[in-house]
């Protein structure tokens, strides 16, 4: 996981003052005459392995030549892959305070990360994750006060009365490359923590007695009087071994002191002159500190810096083989670059052991499985396992060229699928995956029915799966890699839908390229694949189809009858399945066109006379589909004159002869008045007794 979201802190997000943003360093107005020259092995043409770039604002050309000394004293003696970016500023600050400095951002749980639940300063983080977690913002930030009289040499030859810059710098970079911890006092009481964790500074800090900071409650007085107490100490290995295997005094003084406190190195202790001087909280004017001194050095190896010594600074991916057809393998070479490697021993670079040679060295992985997936990439040295480096997501294998596993059939009404290899070499498929809808199990787990899990190339195998329970209105089959997340596209192998859309993996499959969002297998189990093994999607299955049939007929919006008429119109909706390419519908008499099921008609001209209506529906271009409805709604009661066909409100010689002219009418008949389908004599008779009266 990177840092993003809760898993990272911000100087944005703490305050500027926030004690884990930034310390400043103190002028002590006392000239010391002293010097610490650099490290005895500092050369300034030497290799490097890591990279400071600077952003300078509004700084002097001398400060900025002192600065790059600084720079390269840290360079020299650190490493890491990811290149650390600083921003320093030139600025009027009051008071006494030479400059302040800090990280720009806190990472806790991130992949490389030695520590769960542990912030470490974003400098460290990207070093140990092994690229950049923030590539858009700096790591460190710094202000230098313009308001000093300084000495921008780099020989160390300070004279009275003015500041060395380079002390300076070196002091304020070392806070913002990690010695800094989180702990605070406020209204007398102590806290430590950012979101409730440590940053990885604290977890080295015990009081006298040798309880660690971390184990007091944060937001108490025990912890108020631990900080204040003069009593604080680094208990990490190899800061004590800087030390001659004591304790280093960190600062602690009885009173609070926000910018120095906790996150320096005791001042009495390590006074002018002494070795480890850098780290304190004050500076003397003519007072010259140019290397980090053995207790930084080593605090620093204890949060997880590689400090001088063996040192893996990258592995990088170069050329990769295509797939081979044989047995599905690969080779990848990888360059490995490293500083200071031990005489003794061997090259690991993912559990394969090697020759050393120098740096950088190319190593070739062999024999990897294509399978399309992301590869991580692990070198120590194991006469110094320690000596390591990992690159997470080097590079990405080959998709397989031999072994391509798929769904070639789903018949979910017995409870079956088969998977048909359509590569050319052997793949076990025990352990894969399979799912539908929120059911899954492992393929070794079910019933084989004819083949082996062992697949040879273009063999099949038919698994029965007892507890599957498919929905009966669709559902979908997919296979995924062993020990894989269901919702990752990288893990999914292949994949069948029927009948519906909008399950869980249908956006898996897409991204995936397997599946387009939306589509689905249509007709009946079992649902067959015949595609040649390379194409996916829907194109290439099919399903049972069907025969014809009429299936339901759901009654919709009825008008009132009509007084001038008497008739009515039903709006119907007709479900059916495999129904005819040409034709149409046909229901009491009259002809619609369809679509997909289902479709609608409005039926016109019925007779209103409240009775249930029966009628049978067929396909003109397939009159054996064919299916009748009986009472599928009830007609509106009768209204008006059915005999008065002219509309003047009674029934004389003016609708008899309307009438005459029907006669004999067999296909939507207006004078139809018994509603048998036809105008004859028995609607005669009906017109005759209704003669002269009235519509009243």
């Amino acid at each position: 996981m990177t840092g993003v979201g809760q898993n990272v802190m911000t100087c944005g997000l703490m305050g500027k003052d926030h004690q884990a943003c930034s310390h400043g360093l103190q002028a002590l107005e006392e000239d010391q005459f002293s010097f610490i020259p650099p490290p005895a092995d500092y050369d300034p043409n030497g290799e490097r392995s890591v990279v400071i770039n600077v952003i300078y604002n509004n700084f002097p050309v001398a400060a900025q030549t002192a600065f790059a000394y600084a720079v390269d004293i840290w360079a020299s003696n650190l490493t890491s892959g990811v290149p650390v970016v600083v921003d320093a500023t030139w600025a009027s600050l009051s008071g006494g305070t030479l400059g302040f400095a800090g990280a720009e951002a806190y990472y806790r749980n991130f992949s490389g990360a030695p520590q769960f639940n542990t912030f470490y300063p974003v400098a460290l983080a990207n070093k140990l994750h092994g690229s950049d977690l923030s590539p858009s913002q700096v790591d460190i930030s710094c202000t230098f006060n313009s308001n000093f009289t300084w000495y921008f040499g780099t020989d160390g030859n300070t004279p009275g009365g003015q500041y060395d810059f380079v002390s300076v710098v070196l002091h304020e970079l070392g806070h913002g490359l990690g010695c800094i911890g989180s702990a605070n006092v406020s209204g007398g009481l102590g806290f430590w923590g950012l979101s409730g964790d440590p940053i990885i500074y604290d977890e080295f800090m015990e009081e006298v007695g040798g309880t660690d900071v971390t184990n007091y409650t944060s937001g108490s007085s025990a912890l108020e009087a631990v900080l204040t107490g003069n009593q604080l100490y680094w208990n990490g290995a190899n800061g004590m071994a800087g030390n001659s295997g004591i304790r280093p005094r960190m600062y602690a003084p009885t009173t609070w002191n926000g910018g120095s406190s906790y996150s320096h190195l005791n001042e009495g202790t390590y006074g002018s002159g002494n070795p480890n001087s850098l780290m304190t909280p004050f500076l003397g004017s003519a007072e010259a500190i140019h290397d980090p001194g053995p207790i930084m050095y080593g605090m620093f190896a204890d949060m997880g810096w590689d400090v001088g010594g063996c040192a893996i600074t990258g592995i990088f991916p170069t050329t990769q083989t295509e797939c081979n057809l044989g047995n599905n393998t690969y080779n990848q070479n990888v360059l490995i670059e490293f500083d200071n490697a031990p005489e003794t021993g061997l090259l690991s670079v993912n559990g394969n052991l090697y020759i050393i040679n120098s740096s950088p060295q190319t190593i070739t992985l062999s024999g990897l499985d294509s399978n399309g997936l992301t590869v991580d990439v692990t070198a120590f040295f194991s006469a110094d396992p320690e000596c390591s480096l990992t690159n997470f997501d080097a590079f990405t294998a080959p998709e397989p060229c031999c072994r391509n596993i798929r769904i070639s059939q789903a018949d979910p009404s017995i409870n079956q699928f088969s998977l048909k290899n359509f590569g050319t070499c052997q793949i076990d498929i025990s352990q894969y995956k399979i799912i539908s809808g929120s059911q899954f199990a492992t393929l070794n787990t079910l019933n084989v029915l004819s083949g082996l899990l062992t697949v040879n190339g273009g063999s099949t195998v038919i698994l029965e799966w007892p507890a599957w329970t498919p929905d009966p209105s669709g559902i979908d089959l997919a296979l995924f890699l062993p020990n894989s997340s269901f919702t990752n596209p990288d893990n999914i192998v292949d994949f069948v839908q029927w009948l519906d859309t909008g399950n869980p993996r249908e956006a898996v499959a897409n991204i995936a390229g397997l599946w387009t969002s939306g589509t689905t297998v249509m007709n009946a189990s079992p649902y067959t694949y015949f595609g040649n093994g390379v194409q996916y999607g829907v194109d290439f299955w099919e399903g049972y189809v069907p025969p014809c049939s009429i299936d339901a007929v759901t009654a919709g919006t009825q008008t009132a009858c009509d007084p001038l008429t008497n008739l009515y119109t039903q709006e119907l909706s007709i479900s059916f399945t495999s129904p005819p390419s040409t034709g149409s519908l046909n229901l009491l008499g009259q002809s619609f066109a369809f679509g997909t099921s289902p479709t609608s008609v409005t039926l016109a001209g019925l007779l209103s006379d409240g009775n249930n209506v029966s009628f049978g529906i067929y396909f003109t271009d397939q009159t054996s589909c064919v299916n009748v409805f009986l009472d599928a709604f009830t007609a509106p009661p009768g209204c008006g004159c059915p005999t008065d066909f002219t509309g003047d409100g009674v029934t004389d010689i003016q609708d008899l002869l309307f009438f005459l002219a029907e006669y004999g009418c067999t296909e939507n008949c207006v004078a139809d008045l018994n509603g048998n389908g036809s105008t004859g004599s028995e609607d005669l008779l009906d017109i005759l007794a209704a003669f002269g009266s009235s519509c009243d």
